[in-house]
C-alpha cells in the first residue's frame, strides 16, 4: 500500500496509469501564531523524514497535505490574513517544498484587492505556486460573514494526476465537485478544520464523495483544540471505490496518514464500470441569498 518507486521528473499524461504519495499531516495549530506554527511544523516535517526509512522504507511523499489555515487556526482575525505577495506562509510552503523534492498544500486567509478576504488553498512546489482555490461553502459560524466565496472550480494536473481541491465544508455539496467529462479529475483534495461533534459526518461524506465520483479522496483535517472547538482528526485518504488506502504513523504525538495511490487501477476500474456516463448534466448558479437557511439563520442572530 505504501509502496512508491523514484522515478524522473517526467509528466505522465493525465490518462496514463501511475503512483502518487501523500501525507496528510493533522496539524494542531496553536491559535493566532503564524511563525510560531511554521517553525513547530518544520520540526514535525524533519523528524517525519528522519522516521519513514525505519517505518514505510520505499515510501517518500510527493505531496505533503498540511490542514485548513494550518498557520493560524481557525480564526475571523483580519489582522491574520497575508498578502500573497508578501506572505511568510507561501514563501515557507516554497521552501519547504524545495527542502524535501515535493509539493506542499494547505489553506490560509488571505487578502484580496479589493480589501475583502479569501480562504484559499495553496499547492506549492519549489518553484512557487501551480495551484491555488478560494473556498466556495463558507461555514455559516462566522466564516460566511467575514470571508468572500470563491467561484471558481479548479482542476489542475500534477505529476499526471488531475486534481480537485477543496476546502472542509465544501465536502458537503457535492453538486460542486461532481467529476465529469468536462472536467475530469483523480484525486479530490479537501483540507479541513472539521470539528469532533460532526467526524462521522465526514467520515461518511468523503466516503460518498469517492464513490460516487470513482475518484481518490484525500481528507486532512486538523486535531487538538483551539479557542472555540475540538477537532476530531481522521484524516484519512480512500480509494476510488470508498475504501482506506492511507496508514497512520504518529510523529512526537501527530498522525500522519501515508497513502500511493494507483491510478491504473482507477482507471481500469472507471473502463469496467463507466458509471459517469450516466451522470446527469447540470449547470451552476449563485446561490441566491437566504435560500433555504434564511429562516434559520435570522432565528440565530
Amino acid at each position: 500500500m505504501l509502496l512508491r518507486k523514484r522515478t524522473a521528473k517526467t509528466e505522465a499524461p493525465s490518462d496514463a496509469g501511475g503512483t502518487l504519495a501523500l501525507a496528510l499531516v493533522e496539524f494542531s495549530a496553536d491559535w493566532e501564531q503564524t511563525l510560531h506554527n511554521l517553525s513547530r511544523l518544520d520540526l514535525l516535517i524533519e523528524h517525519l523524514y528522519r522516521d519513514l526509512p525505519e517505518k514505510y522504507p520505499l515510501f517518500y511523499p510527493d505531496v505533503l497535505v498540511l490542514p485548513e489555515f494550518f498557520s493560524t487556526g481557525f480564526t475571523m482575525n483580519p489582522d491574520c490574513a497575508e498578502f500573497p505577495d508578501a506572505s511568510p506562509t507561501l514563501s515557507w510552503m516554497t521552501r519547504t517544498a524545495g527542502l524535501y523534492d515535493c509539493a506542499v498544500a494547505g489553506s490560509i486567509p488571505v487578502h484580496l484587492p479589493d480589501g475583502e478576504r479569501a480562504n484559499r488553498f495553496y499547492f506549492v512546489g519549489q518553484d512557487g505556486i501551480i495551484a491555488q482555490y478560494d473556498k466556495r461553502h463558507l461555514f455559516l459560524g462566522g466564516e460566511d460573514g467575514n470571508y468572500t466565496p470563491g467561484s471558481q472550480r479548479v482542476v489542475f494536473e500534477y505529476k499526471g494526476w488531475r486534481i480537485m481541491p477543496g476546502i472542509c465544508f465544501d465536502l458537503r455539496f457535492p453538486v460542486w465537485m461532481r467529476n465529469n467529462p468536462a472536467e475530469p479529475y483523480d484525486l479530490y483534495l479537501n483540507v479541513a478544520n472539521w470539528p469532533s461533534a460532526r467526524k462521522k459526518v465526514a467520515e461518511v461524506l468523503a466516503e460518498a464523495r469517492a464513490i460516487e465520483n470513482v475518484c481518490h479522496v484525500a481528507f486532512c483535517n486538523r486535531s487538538g483544540k483551539d479557542v472555540l472547538l475540538e477537532y476530531g482528526g481522521g484524516s484519512v485518504v480512500l480509494n476510488h471505490r470508498g475504501r482506506q488506502k492511507s496508514a497512520d504513523l504518529d510523529i512526537d504525538g501527530t498522525l500522519v496518514a501515508c497513502a500511493s495511490l494507483d491510478k491504473a487501477e482507477m482507471l481500469r476500474y472507471r473502463t469496467s464500470f463507466p458509471m459517469l456516463q450516466s451522470a446527469d448534466e447540470f449547470f451552476l448558479q449563485e446561490p441566491r441569498p437566504g435560500a433555504f437557511l434564511g429562516g434559520l439563520r435570522r432565528r440565530h442572530e
